[in-house]
């Protein structure tokens, strides 16, 4: 009895093995050279690099803080570097920080970097931005298209306001081939900045102060008349009716 016992036990076990085996499947890993992880509606690929970190991958030695909304914008170094090399016939939407030092005339090699040249050579189409204000070597410089019609060109070029040279700004566009170097295209935002890095805000008008009225020359107390001129003395008159007439209920008076 045991024995069959001991039969049955181990033909229910061998089963439960066979049927555990039949239902593995394979499972695919991933490949050890990676899979393409882009999603549907991106703009395309991001260069290969260290991240996009504020500033990227070369930031200046003396590189201003950011204000936070602007966490994650690139300055003009770090967008050189990472870009430098890249196709850029796809489209790379990025945000960049700069100040505004000059424009060029059609190329770089004609760099302007003063308001008198620039309004000379009348040049409304382009900026030049770069990490410090005082930038005036063009390869560490970054172009700005200034489209006609956009605010950008309305607000910042150089021809038309030349005060802003110098001022800093951030901008966001597409980052293209322009004047044969690393630029900016198709700009559709942008916000000027202080130096310090925070968004620069108008300054409230004071209100104007309404004119006071002139002071009398004895404030608070009214004016009194002035005395008019004594005139000659007036002497009463005395005026006697020769021709009385009759007052009824009265007696007349007669002359003698």
């Amino acid at each position: 009895m045991r024995s069959g016992y001991k039969f049955l036990v181990k033909m229910l076990f061998g089963l439960y093995l066979v049927g555990g085996f039949a239902t593995c499947q394979k499972v695919d890993l991933p490949s050890e050279e990676g899979e393409d992880t882009e999603q549907p509606g991106q703009t395309g690929d991001k260069p290969e690099g260290g991240g996009h970190g504020a500033g990227g991958t070369g930031g200046t030695e003396e590189e201003v803080p950011l204000p936070p909304e602007y966490e994650g914008a690139w300055t003009v170094t770090g967008i050189l570097s990472e870009y430098e090399g890249v196709d850029l016939d796809e489209d790379y939407e990025e945000m960049v920080v700069g100040y505004i030092v000059g424009a060029c005339d059609r190329t770089m090699k004609n760099a302007l970097f003063t308001a008198d040249e620039i309004r000379a050579a009348g040049v409304s189409t382009n900026l030049l931005i770069a990490d410090s204000k005082d930038e005036r070597d063009a390869s560490r410089c970054m172009p700005v298209e200034l489209k006609k019609g956009t605010d950008v060109r309305d607000e910042a070029n150089l021809v038309d306001h030349p005060e802003v040279l110098g001022c800093r700004i951030g901008l966001l566009g597409l980052v293209k081939t322009y004047f044969n170097v690393v630029g900016l295209k198709n700009v559709a935002y942008h916000e000027w900045l202080t130096n310090g890095g925070d968004v620069e805000e108008p300054e409230p008008e004071e209100p104007e102060e309404p004119e006071e009225p002139e002071d009398p020359e004895n404030p608070g107390k009214p004016e009194e008349p002035e005395d008019p001129e004594p005139g000659p003395v007036q002497k009463d008159t005395i005026i006697i009716d020769l021709k009385p007439g009759h007052i009824e209920g009265g007696r007349s008076i007669r002359t003698k």
